[in-house]
């Protein structure tokens, strides 16, 4: 059957399209993608894997999925918050918005951010979401566990939840602490989730007791295949930080806490550490 243009059978065909488009937008593959990544980054990989990527992670990822979430919030629009976005961006990464931080710091809420031209490179993906959105497809399939409320309250809790406010202190101390172990090196590293600087040296963050805060360490793993022991070095305490809840300020008492410690405090917790591995 042909339907002739004007008909009213191609009315209906048109606003059932739009209908569909409208309400699956929010499950569209990369948008449900980049929201992971940008809680994932922010939440653990950050912490945890330090490094020039997970750096950027969450600007491409955020700048991807902000201005496309917000489109379907206020429709025809889409150019200027795409425009406002990347201005804003460019705000927040620059010095100019010192004196905003400062300000809301000042009221309570635990803002932080670091001056990183570099940053700027993320705006190169807003193109990409953009051309996304207007190209979006009918065929996007709701998924049933995971109702539309549900994703909306992730998304919007990812865009003002995540980059947790923090405080880092630099430390700087060296340790000549050993302990010898029947545990083999590999599981040492997994159970420690460790990041690999050369050969027998990597990075550890060490969860601080009773406090919202970590220390990065370096240590040392030597295994001796012929004994079968191996042996863990705390070689040195890089910095300690304290860390915000959602985006409010940290607290101050972690922060004063974390800035008394000693070398003893922290090869104390490394011993707990250590002892822990047999527990798990």
């Amino acid at each position: 059957m042909v339907f002739f243009k004007g008909s009213p059978w191609n009315r209906i065909i048109n606003i059932d399209m739009h209908k569909v488009k409208s309400n699956n937008w929010i499950y569209r593959k990369l948008f449900i993608i980049s929201i992971i990544l940008l809680l994932l980054n922010d939440f653990y990989l950050k912490y945890y894997h330090t490094s020039s990527l997970t750096g950027k992670l969450s600007d491409f990822a955020g700048l991807f999925a902000f201005p496309y979430f917000f489109n379907h919030l206020f429709q025809k629009k889409s150019k200027w918050i795409y425009i406002l976005t990347g201005t804003f961006f460019i705000y927040w990464k620059s010095s100019y918005s010192q004196s905003f931080i400062d300000f809301s710091n000042d009221l309570g809420f635990g803002l932080s951010r670091v001056v990183d031209y570099s940053d700027l490179l993320a705006l190169s993906i807003l193109p990409v979401s953009y051309k996304y959105l207007i190209n979006d497809s009918i065929s996007v399939k709701k998924i049933v566990l995971l109702p539309k409320p549900i994703l909306i309250g992730i998304s919007i809790f990812s865009f003002i939840a995540t980059s947790l406010p923090k405080v880092q202190t630099a430390v700087n101390l060296k340790s000549q602490l050993e302990i010898k172990t029947d545990i083999h090196k590999d599981t040492i590293i997994s159970k420690f989730d460790l990041t690999k600087l050369n050969k027998n040296l990597y990075s550890f963050r060490m969860k601080i007791p009773d406090r919202n805060a970590n220390a990065l360490c370096k240590i040392k793993i030597t295994q001796d295949s012929i004994v079968k022991s191996t042996v863990i070095k705390l070689d040195s305490v890089l910095s300690s930080t304290a860390t915000g809840r959602l985006f409010f300020g940290h607290s101050e008492d972690d922060l004063d806490y974390i800035k008394k410690m000693t070398l003893k405090n922290y090869e104390l917790i490394f011993l707990r550490e250590i002892e822990n591995l047999y527990r798990k």
